[in-house]
């Protein structure tokens, strides 16, 4: 059942209690009887609100109908949203009541931008999550400590417009002595330390730009951590 279509079905049922007390029924009867008709409301259906790419929408939804399938006005709202918040793959939800007996639950799924450390994933806000299952999609990895996950990242988003016109940047990594260092789609690593990164991103980048088609295909390594040049990885062709 769509939102719009629990909408339209809370309409009626307001109509009909409000018709109801129009009947000429007491204060004291309606809230005695509402009061006793309320208790015994039972929420029927979750309904999720929102754009799901990773998640089964059906299956989530008849999961946390059986979770809060008790009173509909005794359901505590905030444990709902930790329970649902607790799924690896919402980054965010809110929940209401919609009367007589659905919870719309508006979530926000997370949405990966890169692996970490090999078995994690940074999502775009910046949360690191673990999915029960791998995401079947290409996606660079990163690698370094979990403090420092936006700050490679934003690294990552340098060093590939940096090399956009050499090759794809396929991971990032921030070493134990705080090194940075790159692996390109093409299996060549860079290596440039821990000062001066753009200067030697930016000479290790000529050097790549000058060399020869032959040089560039066997090329391995790129080591720009010198004041004044690059070391050069070759393997002897075979």
């Amino acid at each position: 059942m769509t939102v719009q279509q629990i909408a339209t079905r809370t309409l009626t049922h307001w109509k009909v209690l409000l018709l109801v007390l129009g009947l000429g029924l007491t204060g004291s009867l309606a809230a005695s009887g509402l009061g006793h008709l309320f208790e015994q409301i039972k929420i029927r259906q979750v309904v999720l609100d929102g754009t799901l790419n990773y998640l089964d929408q059906r299956a989530l939804e008849e999961q946390l109908t059986r979770q809060f399938s008790g009173s509909y006005l005794e359901t505590v709202l905030p444990q709902v949203v930790s329970s649902v918040e607790a799924h690896p793959w919402i980054a965010d939800a809110s929940v209401r009541r919609v009367w007589p007996d659905t919870l719309v639950v508006e979530i926000i799924e997370q949405r990966p931008v890169a692996i970490y450390n090999d078995t994690l994933y940074l999502g775009v806000s910046g949360d690191l999550f673990e999915p029960p299952t791998p995401v079947d999609e290409p996606l660079p990895k990163l690698y370094g400590a979990l403090s420092e996950t936006m700050q490679v990242y934003s690294h990552f988003g340098v060093f590939s417009d940096r090399l956009s016109d050499i090759a794809d940047v396929e991971s990032v990594s921030r070493g134990v002595d705080l090194g940075w260092q790159i692996t390109l789609a093409n299996g060549v690593r860079l290596k440039l330390g821990r000062t001066d990164i753009l200067g030697r991103l930016a000479r290790a980048r000529d050097v790549l730009l000058s060399l020869e088609a032959e040089t560039l295909a066997n090329l391995r390594g790129v080591d720009a951590r010198y004041s004044n040049g690059v070391a050069l990885d070759v393997e002897a062709p075979k």
